[in-house]
């Protein structure tokens, strides 16, 4: 841990060269070891431009965020150190974790330093120098959230016990922690700092809030919502998240312009909260990106990860007359479908496109003594009277009917078709889709469903600016804190606000009685499934499930059964130890002090 040594001192310092003009001189910076007090404007800069630094703790972040969760698949396996997180077999010396690690205490120190020159204004500070000591203790408890929930044990797991992080809270390169603080008191800083950001960013009448690519109070309110939510303090985490849902400041946006989300610059978006923002000029937008691991667009990107069955599964549930999934989240994946042609690689697909060949596809274990899953596919042919058979009389064989079957699940319909030995499989009705080996080189047990939600920002490649915070998840918290204090139908009216502008159908306490195939839908599931629906590839999805005390269940077709994890992490619990990753070696074998490490 020599970074924490020596990054946080003032000798590592991020400035921006010339002027103060936060909108132009958007986190650029340089290494200097002159520092004057006056220019605490740009050494608040410097804890943005650390925070979004290249393989920093928001790129390599991001990947421990959301490659461990179940609503992604990767078609192949892969010797990087990303793949050591997807399948959680995880590498005490990966550069992933090592960079994160390190640019996040680098943020730390940054912010760290802004806070105690604050502080050393006293009653000379002025408003303006206020505020940015106040995005900097946003700044930094988020940082020590996102480290905490990657380096320790969930808060779910006995947090009081649990080692977490060295909290280093000064900016003295020679004053270090001589141990970890526990989880639940990295929680207690997050949460003391975050109250402190309020209300240092809370601004007099004549000042006018900073945009959405700077913290601000909502932001600060935002991140507190989701820190209570973890903490399981439903009042306070419904306080907050009501708190931005009722500042004013931010809307949901509707219809094409939601389906375009990603491309749009954050600053005009009304439904951001807080983003890191990456600039087209400033920021490389090639393949390299984490959306380059979701799409090809022009040639570029490794197209390699989809969504996993079982999102899928969720999310078609509501079709339009052509077939064709409802819910306008679905426009946020592109199915590479054979009659498009192998070579197109087309951002956003083409969902009013007529198509003549459909299949039944779904998931189900292969055959063998192994821990492999793949996709299976039957071609189906529509009837008159909405149903699809099985074309092909050998497949029809294989099954109890010759018609695939339906019921009724989440208000919608969800398809299945049951075997001779009656082995059951819920899939999904969609024309015919590359497998992965045809259109990737990569294993054709696979089929190649593109992710657009994290590229094509200003219609340039993979740029794509990260977002903390935004309306939805707002929402969706102040809905599971009505939900855990037993306000139901509340529960339901934000969940609501979802659905309709995704462009499917209400819940109410009446059609909750028969939603779950017939039986009773709990309004703890409900929310649950809204979140990893409307979140999806965000940073939330892992995180709920441990959070909610669950397992982690990957039995779907994925290159995670494939290296050599084998059927270890299937099932991952949430006190499991590979759900966390290991202080990197390199920083633990060089920090001064004994630190325990993870198991």
């Amino acid at each position: 841990m020599r970074i924490i040594k020596y990054a946080l001192s003032a000798l590592s310092l991020l400035l921006v060269t010339t002027g103060c003009n936060l909108d132009v001189k958007m986190y650029d910076g340089i290494v200097t070891e002159d520092f004057d007090s006056r220019n605490i404007g740009e050494l608040s800069q410097g804890s943005y431009r650390l925070l979004k630094n290249d393989n920093g703790l928001i790129d390599n972040g991001y990947y421990f965020w959301n490659f461990g969760a179940d609503d992604l698949s990767w078609s192949g396996t892969s010797t990087g150190g990303t793949f050591k997180i997807y399948d959680y077999t995880r590498n005490i010396a990966n550069t992933t974790t090592e960079y994160a690690w390190e640019l996040g205490y680098r943020t730390i120190g940054n912010c760290n330093k802004v806070i105690e020159i604050a502080q050393e204004f006293g009653s000379n500070i002025t408003p303006e120098q206020t505020v940015m000591m106040g995005e900097n203790y946003y700044l930094r408890a988020l940082c020590y959230f996102l480290l905490v929930n990657e380096f320790a044990q969930p808060y779910s797991n006995n947090p009081a016990q649990n080692p977490g992080l060295p909290l280093k809270l000064n900016s003295d390169p020679d004053d270090l922690p001589p141990s970890r603080s526990t989880v639940a008191e990295i929680y207690e800083q997050v949460e003391t700092d975050l109250l402190d950001a309020i209300r240092y960013m809370t601004l007099p009448g004549d000042m006018q809030p900073k945009t959405n690519i700077y913290a601000t109070k909502e932001a600060a309110e935002a991140l507190l919502a989701r820190v209570y939510l973890y903490m399981e303090r439903w009042s306070d985490a419904h306080k907050y998240a009501d708190n931005v849902i009722k500042s004013g400041r931010f809307e949901l946006i509707t219809s094409n312009s939601y389906a375009t989300y990603p491309q749009l610059i954050p600053e005009n978006n009304k439904e951001t909260i807080f983003a890191v923002r990456r600039t087209i000029d400033k920021d490389d937008d090639s393949y390299s990106r984490m959306g380059g691991m979701y799409i090809r667009i022009d040639n570029g990107g490794w197209e390699e990860i989809y969504p996993s069955s079982r999102y899928l599964e969720l999310l078609e549930l509501h079709l339009k007359s052509d077939g064709m999934p409802k819910d306008l989240r679905s426009r946020f994946i592109v199915k590479r479908y054979v009659e498009d042609g192998a070579s197109d690689y087309s951002v956003s697909g083409y969902p009013d496109k007529v198509y003549q060949n459909w299949w039944f596809a779904y998931a189900r274990k292969q055959s063998g003594d192994n821990p492999h899953y793949e996709y299976g596919k039957v071609k189906v042919t529509k009837q008159a009277n909405g149903t699809y058979n099985i074309t092909s009389v050998s497949d029809a064989a294989q099954f109890k009917s010759s018609t695939i079957q339906s019921e009724p699940y989440n208000l919608g319909t969800r398809y299945y078709i049951e075997t001779t030995g009656g082995t059951k499989y819920i899939g999904r009705i969609e024309p015919e889709v590359f497998d992965a080996a045809t259109k990737r080189g990569k294993d054709a047990r696979f089929l190649v469903y593109a992710i657009n939600k994290c590229s094509y920002q200003e219609q340039r490649l993979h740029l794509w600016s990260p977002v903390i915070s935004r309306l939805a998840e707002m929402y969706l918290i102040r809905a599971e804190a009505n939900a855990e204090l037993g306000n139901t139908q509340l529960a339901l009216d934000d969940v609501n606000q979802i659905r309709r502008r995704a462009g499917i159908p209400d819940w109410t306490t009446t059609n909750m009685a028969t939603a779950e195939a017939g039986q009773p839908k709990d309004i703890k599931k409900i929310i649950e499934e809204e979140r990893m629906l409307e979140l999806a590839w965000e940073g939330h999805r892992r995180f709920d499930v441990f959070r909610h005390r669950q397992t982690m269940n990957r039995k779907y077709p994925g290159a995670h059964t494939l290296g050599s994890a084998g059927s270890q992490f299937l099932e991952v619990p949430y006190n499991d130890k590979a759900v966390c990753e290991f202080i990197p070696q390199a920083q633990y074998d060089a920090y001064p002090y004994e630190l325990e490490q993870n198991p």
